[in-house]
């Protein structure tokens, strides 16, 4: 009888251990709630569509590298960056496969603008794409920066050289040939 009772106390033990070891990891999931995209809309600074070029994890964190082609609220640049926190906690967008396209709804006034799941950002399919343009409208293709423009730098401040300075080596070249014929003829008719 005693036996059974330590059986049962041992087993009782085990599953309460069980649940709890279980139920850990699920208080640290992600719990927002994402709702509807008006508020995102509202809660963040940039909204833009853009294509992950590349992407950098540091740890659970990663960092994309993106090519934004238009803008619906906010000013990103062509070639800016987003950054998410990781880990089940902080909600973060894992790893977005490169070259697919996406509407970021971020946060924060320059690059890299933070994004995570709870915010809006999702695949640039044409539905996710049509509810941002009926909200903030068709909005503004991001151009490019515009390429850098030449600019003069002068060597030196002195004027170029004079005409005989020039021909100066030309000249004494020819007269180095001239004699150098003379001295061959007349040895040759020796």
């Amino acid at each position: 009888m005693i036996r059974a009772v330590r059986v049962a106390a041992a087993m009782l033990l085990a599953c309460v251990g069980l649940v709890l070891t279980v139920s850990a990891p699920a208080s640290a999931a992600c719990t927002c709630k994402q709702g509807q995209l008006e508020q995102q809309v509202e809660r963040a600074d940039v909204v833009f569509i853009g294509t992950i070029d590349g992407v950098e994890a540091a740890g659970n964190d990663f960092t994309y590298d993106v090519t934004a082609s238009r803008a619906y609220q906010g000013t990103p640049e062509r070639s800016t960056q987003v950054f998410s926190a990781g880990g089940p906690a902080a909600c973060g967008l894992g790893e977005l496969e490169v070259g697919t396209t996406y509407v970021f709804l971020a946060t924060g006034d320059a690059a890299p603008y933070d994004a995570d799941s709870c915010g809006g950002t999702a695949v640039a399919n044409p539905t996710k794409v049509e509810k941002v343009e009926a909200l903030l409208g068709e909005g503004a293709p991001v151009q490019p920066p515009p390429p850098p423009t030449a600019e003069l730098t002068r060597v030196e401040d002195s004027p170029p050289a004079g005409l005989a300075r020039a021909a100066a080596p030309g000249a004494a070249m020819a007269i180095i040939g001239l004699l150098g014929l003379v001295v061959v003829r007349r040895l040759a008719r020796r």
